[in-house]
């Protein structure tokens, strides 16, 4: 704490969100990513798409690529890669048939259950805090996903 004395709020926040940046892109987390990935049989990009139609309402392809940051060709072969799996399908939207909605089957909507349970179960690293520790950083996240 002494060591903080005198650090700015925008400093002790960079520095606090660069060390959940590593847990998240380059730690534990990662691991339960790659987990839900084998779970699946699905690509990364695969199953970050499979995740980005959680909500059950249709997603149009420009959507996603939006989403992505993304070249749309990108966007279709990631959909491409679902509905071979059976996991979703392309609809024509039915106030525009130009527009093509990916909906995921109800296969879809098992197996993003099923991802759900994988990525929910907390990574080996987080029963190094203790129960007010965990309570704690609960509700910090809770705060800053509210914000």
């Amino acid at each position: 704490m002494g060591a903080d004395r005198g650090r700015t709020k925008d400093e002790m926040a960079g520095e606090a969100w660069q060390v959940l940046y590593r847990f998240i892109f380059e730690g534990d987390a990662q691991r339960c990513f790659r987990n839900a990935c084998e779970a699946t049989g699905l690509a990364p990009g695969v199953l970050k798409t499979l995740l980005s139609l959680q909500g059950g309402r249709p997603v149009s392809m420009g959507e996603l690529a939006e989403t992505f940051r993304c070249d749309p060709s990108y966007v279709t072969s990631l959909v491409d890669g679902l509905e071979s799996e059976g996991l979703a399908e392309r609809q024509p939207r039915p106030s525009d048939r130009r527009v093509k909605d990916v909906v995921l089957t109800d296969l879809g909507a098992q197996t993003l259950a099923h991802v759900h349970k994988v990525l929910g179960e907390p990574p080996p690293a987080m029963a190094k805090l203790s129960v007010n520790e965990l309570r704690q950083l609960r509700d910090l996240m809770t705060k800053l996903h509210g914000a």
